[in-house]
This record gives C-alpha cells, structure tokens and sequence, in this order.
C-alpha cells in the first residue's frame, strides 16, 4: 500500500519513526513535496480561518498527497512526553482534515499519547500496525527498528550543534557554516524554522552574512529541564517547554550572539513562552534579541528588512558597544538623549 505523510508539523522530527515502522511493515511512504505557493494556496482555502500558519500549511499538504497515494497518515499527537501535552489542535488535526478538505482523501489515524509512559505511547502505533494487517510479531519487529531509528535521529540533532533534520530527510550534506560574526539562536517551532518556505529561507539569509544556527533541537533535553527548573511550576507544553528550555541555555551559557524568536501569528503558547523568555534576557543577560511574527500574509521584503534591520543592530553593538544602555542614556559617556 502506498501511504502519504504531509511534510508538515512535527514531520522533520517524528518521520524517521513513522517512515521506519510504516516501511518495515511492507508499504511504500511517500512524501508530500516541500511547502511552495500552491499549498500554502489550498492550505488557506481549506482550513478553519482562525487556524494558525502550521496548521494551514498542513491541509494544504494533504490536499496536494489527494490522488497521489492510496491513503493518508494523519497523526494524533496527545502528549509526546509522560506528564506533558502539547497544542490543543494536534488532537483534533484528523477531524479537521476530514471535514475541512473537499476532495475527501482515505486517511488513517495514528494515535499517540505518551501521557502515562512512553511504552503505552507507542501502543497507537501497535494499533494501527494490526489495522493494517500485520501481525503482532511484525508489528513489535517494525516498531523496535523504528524507535532505534528515531534515537538516532534525536541524538545527531542535540550532538551536532546547527544540525538541521530537513537536510537530513532530504539527504543533503551540510556544509559547516561560515562564522565569522558569531552564532544566533533561532528559536521556534519545528514547522517554523526548518521549513523554508514559511520562514523565507531565514537559515540560508543567516549563513550568507556568516552567522551560525543553533536551534532548539540542539540543545539536550536534560539541559532543556534544567534550565526550566528556575520556574515554581512546570510547563506542561511539551514544545513550549523545548522552546524557553532551549532558549534560557542558549543565553545562560552564552553560546549565542543573538536571539531570534520565530512565531506563528495567533499561536498562543508562543504569546506565553515568547514572553518569559524576553523578560529573562531583559533581566539578566541582555544580548540582542528580536521576534519575528508570521502567517500567511507575510512578505518577503517586509521580513528581510527586519532580519536586516537586526544584524545591523548586532553587528553596530559588536563594533561600538558592549552593554545594552539603560533608558533615556545615550551609549557614549558623557552624552544623554535627555
């Protein structure tokens, strides 16, 4: 059987598992093709209004899979670590796609709910495994090498520093950046970051002015907890956790130059974790930081002028400065703005 996998959403982190346990049980995954104008398009036309980016660029990848394969996977992602959740419309993502796309693809729904334990996590995928005729035997083989091969997956993302798992999917080399003005933090959502359509191929515009990436993935999730442990509540958003975890290391260790918060428009987690993390930098480490909002109306000119406008800022800073000037002072001794 042919099986469809959107290349969207979690796709970049979770498609070593679900491509690994789909093909050992004998069928054929083929992928939607990378973001472009159509699919955003039939994204926008197809989906509630008040979804977010993400969310949008997903119909529009199970429309552009319609026709091309025999059915199409659709994820239903509760909780990806025990005690934790993450967005609220990863869980209603199938009913979405079946009343919200016309041409009515075949679909077929993989749970997976890691609330309780990560071994009754993968018991989605046991079920879907027998629904699609395999046996118990095959279906406990297929997931074995599935998760081996998603351990590996996770580990070459936090072992190497600026690894990007699309290039990986796609099997293309990476060539170590230049860094001859630093490394920068890009802090966002998966489907944020390393899809280059929705970002306006940010990562490429960073490398060309000789700056690095570090991404949230890179960073081990044992240091993502500990640099949470500062808050008297956990964060229960899996990913919104990931995203401060990542970001508080980043600025505590000092392993960037710069931040750059990339959002979706409309994403609430974001509003929440976006927050706490500029307060942290505000108060303690105070190096350049700035947030970057998208969504469908998003242009190119307009977002190059703010990256442009920010490495300017960090470069100026670089040259003439070393301290982030109180209000109302102006940066040279001797001078105020008042």
């Amino acid at each position: 059987m042919k099986i469809g996998i959107p290349r969207a959403l979690l796709y970049s982190i979770y498609l070593p598992l679900w491509k690994t346990f789909l093909e050992e049980l004998g069928h054929t995954v083929i992928l939607s093709n990378h973001t472009d104008q159509n699919i955003l398009d039939n994204g926008v036309k197809n989906c509630v209004d008040d979804a977010c980016l993400p969310v949008k660029i997903f119909h529009g990848h199970v429309t552009a899979l319609a026709g091309r394969t025999d059915i199409i996977l659709i994820p239903r992602l509760v909780s990806v670590y025990p005690g934790e959740f993450i967005c609220p419309k990863f869980i209603g993502l199938p009913e979405m796609i079946k009343h919200s796309v016309p041409c009515n693809p075949g679909i077929i729904i993989m749970n997976f709910n890691a609330r309780f334990s990560m071994d009754r996590g993968y018991d989605g995928m046991r079920n879907l495994g027998r629904e699609l005729g395999a046996t118990k035997d095959l279906v406990a083989q297929a997931l074995d090498r599935a998760r081996i091969r998603q351990a590996e997956h996770m580990r070459r993302m936090e072992a190497e520093p600026g690894f990007n798992p699309v290039r990986s999917i796609d099997k293309k080399d990476q060539k170590p950046p230049r860094l001859d003005q630093g490394i920068i933090g890009l802090i966002g959502h998966p489907y944020l970051v390393y899809d280059r359509y929705i970002n306006m191929n940010i990562c490429d515009k960073l490398n060309e002015r000789g700056y690095g990436i570090l991404f949230p993935e890179n960073i081990p999730a044992e240091s993502v907890d500990r640099a949470c442990n500062r808050y008297p509540k956990k964060l229960f958003w899996s990913y919104g956790k990931r995203l401060l975890g990542s970001g508080l290391c980043m600025l505590e260790n000092k392993l960037v130059d710069g931040l750059i918060l990339l959002t979706s428009f409309g994403c609430g987690i974001d509003a929440f974790i976006d927050e706490l993390l500029i307060r942290a930098n505000h108060r303690e480490y105070k190096i350049p930081l700035t947030t970057i909002t998208l969504d469908e109306h998003t242009g190119q000119a307009g977002f190059d002028t703010r990256l442009e406008a920010f490495i300017d800022m960090m470069e100026w800073r670089s040259r003439y400065d070393n301290h982030v000037p109180t209000y109302g002072t102006g940066v040279y001794p001797g001078k105020s703005l008042i």
